[in-house]
C-alpha cells in the first residue's frame, strides 16, 4: 500500500469527484484512476460506486478513509520529527473571515515570520466566519488545521479546542449625511423599516443584530446582502444605508470622519473571535509556533471590552438634532493612549 496512493484516495474520498482530486493533485485524470485501481486490486474490494457522473463511497471505502487519515498523519508527524528537528517549517492550512484576515491576521503573520520563517500559512475563506458544520467537518477530516472564527459564547468540546482570543464589540454605522447621524440616540423600535446593508445569512453580525430588532419587533428594510463587510462598509459610505460591522474594521474611517458610529441604545452587540483546532490531531512545530505568535499577538494592546462606544442620551428624542454634526473621531471611540490599531493592512498569502 503505497502513501501517495492513500493520498489520492483521500482527496477522491473528501470531494467525491476523481476530476477535483486530480487539480488538487495536480495529477492528469489518468493518474488518478491508476491509483484508485490499484488500491482496489490490491484490497481486492470496490472503494467506490460509479452512479453515473456521481461517485459514492462504499463501506470498504468508508472504512479505508478513516485509516488512511491515520495512516498520513502518522506519515507526516514521523516526516517532521526524524527530518525536521530544527527549527519549525512546512505549512499550516488556515481558515478565517475576511474581518479578521484584513484586520488581526497581518500581526499574528508578521510574529510568526519573524521567528519563524520557514512556516507558510495556506489560507482558506469563511464567508461567514462561524463555526458551522461545514468548518468542524474540515478540521475533523483535517482539511484545516487551525480556524479563526467569529462567534457569541462557544466552548471545547471532546474533539474541539476552542480558545478565547479577545472581544470584538459590533457597531452600527452611517455615513455623516445619513438622516440617522444626526440622532441622539438610536433603539431598535427607530430601525423600523429603515434600509440597513446585511452581510449574509450565517454570519454572526448579521445573527445578533436581527436579534437585538426581533426581540423588540423591530424590521429594518434589507436594502442589500454582501458576502463582503468590506463593501458593506464602502456602500454605506456612500449614504445608501446603515450597516453593522466589527468596530476594529471601521476604526479608520470613524477616526477620518468618513463614517459615524450610531449612539445604540439596545441589547449589546458583540462578537469574540476564537482560535479553533482538532484536540487529537497530532500538532506539528508549525502549527505549535502559530499558535504561540496568535496568542502575542492577540494579547490586549487595549481593552477592547472598555472602548467607549457612542453613548445614547438619557431622554432623548430618536431624532433630536445634535448641537454639532460631526462623527465621532477615534480616540472618543477607544480608550486612552488606544487610538492606534494593531493591524489596518489587509492580508496578503503567506
Amino acid at each position: 500500500m503505497e502513501i501517495r496512493h492513500l493520498i489520492t484516495f483521500r482527496a477522491v474520498a473528501t470531494g467525491l469527484s476523481f476530476t477535483q482530486a486530480a487539480t488538487q493533485l495536480g495529477y492528469v485524470q489518468s493518474a488518478v484512476t491508476s491509483h484508485i485501481k490499484a488500491l482496489e486490486e490490491e484490497m481486492g474490494v470496490r472503494l467506490f460506486d460509479r452512479l453515473g457522473r456521481r461517485i459514492v463511497l462504499t463501506q470498504a471505502g468508508s472504512q479505508l478513509l478513516g485509516y488512511a487519515d491515520k495512516i498520513l498523519q502518522l506519515a507526516n508527524e514521523a516526516t517532521t520529527v526524524i527530518c525536521g528537528a530544527g527549527e519549525p517549517a512546512g505549512p499550516v492550512i488556515v481558515s478565517a473571515p475576511e474581518v479578521l484576515c484584513a484586520y488581526r491576521l497581518p500581526e499574528v503573520i508578521r510574529e510568526l515570520h519573524d521567528q519563524y520563517p520557514g512556516v507558510r500559512l495556506l489560507f482558506r475563506a469563511n464567508p461567514t466566519g462561524a463555526l458551522d458544520s461545514h468548518l468542524q467537518r474540515a478540521l475533523a477530516n483535517g482539511d484545516v488545521d487551525a480556524a479563526f472564527v467569529l462567534e457569541e459564547d462557544i466552548a471545547s468540546t471532546d474533539w474541539l479546542n476552542v480558545e478565547h482570543l479577545t472581544d470584538e464589540p459590533l457597531v452600527i454605522v452611517a455615513a455623516l449625511q445619513h438622516p440617522l447621524a444626526q440622532a441622539s440616540t438610536l433603539e431598535p423600535v427607530d430601525l423600523n423599516g429603515v434600509p440597513v446593508l446585511l452581510t449574509d445569512r450565517g454570519c454572526g453580525y448579521r445573527r445578533v443584530f436581527e436579534r437585538a430588532l426581533s426581540s423588540a419587533g423591530s424590521r429594518p428594510a434589507i436594502a442589500g446582502e454582501f458576502t463582503s463587510g468590506e463593501t458593506v462598509k464602502r456602500c454605506v459610505e456612500t449614504g445608501t444605508a446603515i450597516g453593522v460591522l466589527a468596530l476594529i474594521s471601521v476604526a479608520a474611517e470613524l477616526d477620518a470622519g468618513r463614517l459615524i458610529a450610531l449612539p445604540w441604545n439596545g441589547p449589546t452587540l458583540a462578537l469574540s473571535s476564537y482560535l479553533v483546532t482538532h484536540q487529537q490531531r497530532w500538532v506539528s512545530p508549525a502549527h505549535a509556533a502559530l499558535r504561540e505568535a496568535t496568542r502575542r499577538s492577540f494579547s490586549p494592546k487595549y481593552d477592547w471590552r472598555a472602548a467607549r462606544l457612542p453613548t445614547p442620551a438619557p431622554a432623548a428624542t430618536p431624532r433630536a438634532r445634535l448641537n454639532e454634526r460631526r462623527a465621532p473621531t477615534l480616540s472618543e471611540v477607544l480608550p486612552l493612549g488606544a487610538a492606534t490599531l494593531p493591524c489596518e493592512s489587509p492580508i496578503v498569502h503567506a
